[in-house]
C-alpha cells in the first residue's frame, strides 16, 4: 500500500511540473498566452493573441512539433471570430482540416504527420470563448491478418 501512495505521489508531482512547463507568467493561477508560450509549440499550434492559458485544465507533454496533451484556454471576441482564427491558422501552420462543425459547440479536427488535434469551443455567458486543444497521436488502423 505504501509503495502504491508513493507512486501516486510522484506521478501527480510530474504531471503538476508538466502542466506548468508552457511558461508565461501567472496570475491567478492562469497565465496570458506570451511570445515565449508561442515560441515553445512555435509554427505548430497557432494560440490568439491575448488568449490566457487555463493552467488547472492544461496537461503538455514535450514542446515545439512533438507535443502531445491539451491546452484549454479563454479567448476573448466572438465565437465565429475565434473558430475562424484557428480554421485558417492551423492550415498556415501545416495542419490538414478533416472535419469541422460550427454551432453552440464548435469542434475542429486536424491532422499533421502521426498527431490528431481537435479543437473545441463554446461561447461563455459573458461574450469570451471556452477553447480546448487537444493533440494526441493518430490511431492507425491494424495491419490486415494473412
Amino acid at each position: 500500500m505504501t509503495t502504491t501512495k508513493l507512486l501516486f505521489a510522484l506521478l501527480t508531482a510530474v504531471l503538476v511540473s508538466a502542466c506548468t512547463s508552457i511558461g508565461g507568467p501567472t496570475v491567478g493561477g492562469d497565465s496570458t498566452v506570451t511570445e515565449a508560450t508561442t515560441k515553445q509549440i512555435s509554427g505548430d499550434v497557432p494560440l490568439p493573441p491575448g488568449a490566457v492559458i487555463k493552467q488547472q485544465d492544461t496537461l503538455v507533454m514535450s514542446a515545439a512539433s512533438t507535443w502531445l496533451g491539451r491546452i484549454s484556454l479563454s479567448v476573448a471576441g466572438e465565437q465565429q471570430a475565434v473558430f475562424t482564427y484557428f480554421k485558417d491558422g492551423m492550415p498556415a501552420s501545416g495542419w490538414t482540416l478533416t472535419s469541422s462543425s460550427f454551432s453552440k459547440t464548435s469542434l475542429l479536427t486536424f491532422t499533421k504527420g502521426d498527431r490528431v488535434a481537435n479543437i473545441q469551443m463554446q461561447g461563455t455567458t459573458f461574450g469570451g470563448n471556452d477553447v480546448l486543444i487537444t493533440v494526441a497521436p493518430a490511431v492507425r488502423p491494424a495491419p490486415p491478418r494473412p
